[in-house]
């Protein structure tokens, strides 16, 4: 039997969001006995049960959610590469949402959004700030940029560019308290912490092959890395935070960097999204531009590379 898969993804997902045959059938202009018979080959090509028939409604089965789903996403594709193929260039449309933490997306991530928008005037961004790893399927995100040493298994990840993290203090305190000459002689010192990371009370540094591993402690702890930024800036102690989060105040002297001679954490910025096997064009449009735009060595490392 012969059978295009296609018009059975419309026929079958325009019945569950109509809730009927009957009403997918208006929709479509189809006559309800083509509608059910779509549907009916479509079952029987799967070899599953998509819809629990009764007399009075339907209702998708276990394998029918699934493939509503990803039905939904492949003719939300197929309708962008039939737009793109009538205008002759595939331009992203439609509204992306997506999700990073405050300290990367105020300084940064906002600004890319607002050259993007302008190169891709079809396009809508949603974007939501906040410090913790959201679930992006069951939130309904189509993308996350975070920062991360690695990403969890069972996600999809892009490599966008690369972070690193950097102790500093201001001068006032370092004149105050002293400047470390080595990772042992924090201890003592008034290190403040980021509570999402794998090393808020133990700082790991290296240097010629040997790993120095110092327990510190501090009286500030926060979930967000521009509150320690001010909190070091105004004196209050050490950081060790990631470069795109000091790099202008260690160009404007307000941090001074210190232990510059050991290597500390690297770290990557990642795009995260949902496990597709399809990657939408608007997601990998703006994929691809961050990529560009950070570049493999970006703006804010140049600056933290000078010891």
């Amino acid at each position: 039997m012969t059978i295009d898969i296609v018009a059975g993804m419309r026929v079958f997902t325009a019945v569950v969001e109509a809730g009927s045959f009957a009403g997918a059938a208006d929709k479509l202009d189809l006559s309800r006995g083509m509608a059910t018979r779509y549907v009916a080959q479509l079952e029987a090509h799967l070899g599953v049960r998509l819809l629990n028939r009764t007399t009075r409604k339907l209702s998708l089965t276990e394998a029918g959610s699934d493939y509503y789903q990803r039905a939904s996403q492949i003719l939300a594709m197929v309708e962008e590469a039939e737009t793109s193929a009538v205008q002759g260039a595939l331009v992203p449309r439609g509204t992306l949402r997506m999700t990073t933490s405050v300290g990367f997306g105020i300084p940064h991530l906002a600004r890319a959004i607002t050259e993007y928008l302008q190169r891709y005037p079809g396009m809508e961004v949603e974007l939501t700030l906040n410090e913790r790893a959201v679930d992006l399927v069951e939130e309904g995100f189509d993308l996350s940029v975070r920062i991360a040493a690695q990403i969890d298994p069972g996600l999809v990840a892009r490599r966008l560019t690369g972070a690193r993290t950097v102790a500093c203090a201001s001068p006032g305190y370092l004149k105050k308290r002293g400047i470390p000459k080595s990772p042992e002689q924090l201890i003592g010192h008034n290190c403040m912490t980021y509570v999402h990371t794998n090393w808020q009370n133990e700082w790991r540094f290296r240097r010629n092959g040997v790993e120095r591993r110092v327990r510190i402690s501090g009286n500030l702890r926060g979930n967000n890395g521009n509150i320690l930024v001010n909190a070091a800036i105004e004196g209050l102690g050490v950081i060790l935070e990631p470069d795109f989060l000091v790099f202008e105040a260690l160009r404007q002297k307000r941090l001074v960097r210190i232990l510059s001679d050991w290597e500390t954490d690297e770290l990557s910025v990642f795009a995260v999204y949902p496990n597709r096997k399809y990657l939408p064009p608007k997601v990998r449009s703006f994929i691809d531009f961050l990529a560009d735009r950070f570049g493999p060595e970006p703006y804010w490392d140049l600056h933290c590379r000078q010891k």
